[in-house]
């Protein structure tokens, strides 16, 4: 399951991430993890998420990104959600490039495998959004 927080830059994507977030590590059953590309607001996050700066991993385009997050999932069971703050960042591309709609499809393949949740927020004006990552709204 793919679940997008979209709007245009300043308006709020990354708090609604936090909220998210903390919210879901009081009530969730499994394990978190948020994957952002800065850790300004890392103290922000309640400890018991997990919290990476891929910047610091070398995460920086669409391989390393998936198999970045493989690897997570391949050891820990218990994640059940990933929240990923500004991934245009972390692929170094537009929302509308084939090299998003091609980590949408491997994102998705890799939900449906794993039972895992991916929470993304995404740049864009909600009516600019390619038809690839309106379906998650």
């Amino acid at each position: 399951m793919i679940q997008i927080i979209a709007g245009e830059k300043g308006s709020g994507k990354t708090k609604k991430l936090i909220n998210f977030v903390n919210d879901t590590a009081v009530s969730g059953k499994g394990i978190d993890v948020v994957l952002a590309t800065t850790d300004r607001y890392r103290m922000e996050i309640k400890p018991e998420v997990r919290f990476v700066d891929v910047t610091e991993e070398g995460v920086n385009n669409f391989d390393r990104l998936v198999g970045f997050i493989k690897g997570l999932l391949c050891a820990n069971y218990d994640i059940e959600y990933v929240f990923i703050d500004g991934v245009h960042k972390m692929l170094a591309t537009e929302i509308g490039s084939s090299a998003m709609a091609d980590f949408f499809m491997a994102l998705d393949a890799i939900g449906e495998k794993s039972m895992v949740k991916f929470v993304l927020t995404v740049s864009c004006a909600i009516d600019k959004l390619p038809e690839f990552v309106k379906k998650y709204l």
